[in-house]
């Protein structure tokens, strides 16, 4: 699986047999996804959870990876909606902007879900979130990952360089 941020809340993934493009909109192969539901397309399984304030989580599975795409979410989801979203191994974060989430309630929400990786999307400024979650590495400009890769008992924060 290779991850590149295209900047904004705008991802796109490429693994062995699909190609996801994750925004306001996000698609696999083409398809848009229409909002709340299940859908299969391509080897992705992906469900469609509302979050009751006019945004839709999106958890897809691909390569044995679930990735959670949290959108512009404005305010953390309630128990039962994070307990829908399940296990989740990579994360990606709306945080610290206007329309998302204030960084306190980013950290709060990453420690109840409990990913394995997260990737921070929507910020212009993101030292509070890396203080509180002890990172120090800098950006990088793609994640290539495969199952094998991910941490098994530290979380792993990585800050992608927008293309």
């Amino acid at each position: 699986m290779h991850i590149k941020y295209l900047g904004d809340d705008h991802f796109e993934i490429k693994t062995g047999s699909a190609l996801i493009n994750l925004s306001s909109r996000p698609s696999v192969d083409g398809f848009t996804l229409p909002g709340p539901g299940e859908y299969e397309k391509a080897g992705v399984g992906i469900a469609g959870i509302a979050d009751g304030l006019e945004n839709t989580i999106y958890v897809f599975r691909a390569e044995e990876i679930n990735l959670c795409y949290l959108g512009r979410m404005k305010d953390s989801p309630a128990a039962g909606e994070i307990k829908e979203i399940g296990n989740v191994d990579i994360l990606f974060l709306p945080l610290g902007e206007e329309g998302t989430l204030p960084t306190k309630k980013a950290l709060d929400l990453v420690s109840k879900i409990d990913p394995r990786v997260v990737i921070p999307m929507l910020y212009s400024d993101i030292t509070d979130f890396k203080k509180g979650e002890g990172v120090e590495d800098g950006e990088v400009d793609s994640l290539k990952i495969k199952r094998v890769d991910l941490p098994e008992e530290e979380r792993r924060v990585v800050i992608l360089r927008s293309r």
